[in-house]
């Protein structure tokens, strides 16, 4: 059976990071920018659509605090919306790659 493939976005309201599963662990995609805020949500939904049209990917699950995961469903073309397999609570933005599976918890899983 094909492993699910996941692509994780972590964001807060001045950064964000483009994760995806690879392998048996996860790798960094270069999509990283930093803008003033609010344009930080338009650039991470961009670079998500991007990633996403790229057809390698089962899923996306977002990674960010209350208030910042509202502003990106905003911002994010409607036709993700379907593909948003979880959502976490957590600012982990400036967490190491390394560190971040341990606070994924089950939706590493689902």
């Amino acid at each position: 059976m094909k492993p699910i493939t996941t692509l994780y976005l972590l964001l807060n309201e001045e950064i964000f990071r483009l994760v995806h599963t690879s392998g048996n662990g996860l790798a960094e995609l270069p999509h990283s920018a930093k803008a003033d805020h609010g344009d930080v949500f338009k650039h991470a939904a961009t670079a998500v659509s991007d990633e996403w049209a790229r057809g390698i990917y089962d899923r996306i699950v977002i990674v960010a605090g209350p208030k910042t995961l509202g502003e990106v469903r905003l911002a994010l073309p409607a036709a993700l919306h379907s593909h948003i397999a979880a959502e976490l609570h957590k600012d982990l933005v400036k967490f190491s790659l390394h560190d971040l599976p341990g606070h994924f918890g089950s939706v590493s899983t689902i």
